[in-house]
């Protein structure tokens, strides 16, 4: 996928400008580096942009402090491949039968690495579990990496 124009990213900048002032949150920093098609963890956010905005209102930034950022992120390598979240999950697949406790992967979310708020993990975790509790992580993974708006390639 090539990197949007100028103007495209400016465009969904505007779209994250609440206050119509040509600013957005800090907190929405990596928000709207993921709009416009990165996949950057929390930690590389704060990376990328020398610091962690906790609360919002903390600080306003402009487009032009924006890409700078967006910059730094885009050089970054993606992160996780299927086989990587899959051996992850696989840990958790004692009866090895590509099935996991839909509960031990909610946990494994609130948890473990970069934390889901209960909200975010509800989201990921609605419609994946099978009448016994269990969820395919198989057809997880997949669902997480087409990411959330799997049909608009």
């Amino acid at each position: 996928m090539p990197a949007p124009s100028q103007d495209a990213l400016k465009e969904i900048f505007n779209l994250y400008d609440e206050e119509l002032d040509g600013k957005i949150d800090g907190t929405q920093i990596g928000d709207v580096a993921r709009a416009a098609g990165l996949k950057p963890t929390q930690a590389m956010v704060v990376k990328a942009s020398g610091q962690e905005f906790k609360r919002k209102g903390e600080k306003r930034i402009t487009f032009e402090e924006w890409l700078p950022i967006y910059e730094q992120l885009s050089k970054e390598k993606e992160q996780g491949t299927y086989a990587d979240f899959f051996e992850g999950l696989k840990v958790f697949d004692k009866e090895e039968s590509g099935k996991i406790l839909v509960a031990e992967l909610r946990h494994i979310l609130l948890a473990l690495g970069e934390r889901l708020s209960a909200d975010e993990a509800d989201e990921l975790l609605k419609g994946i579990e099978d009448g016994e509790g269990m969820v395919k992580y198989d057809d997880f993974i997949k669902k997480v990496l087409a990411g959330p708006f799997p049909d608009s390639d």
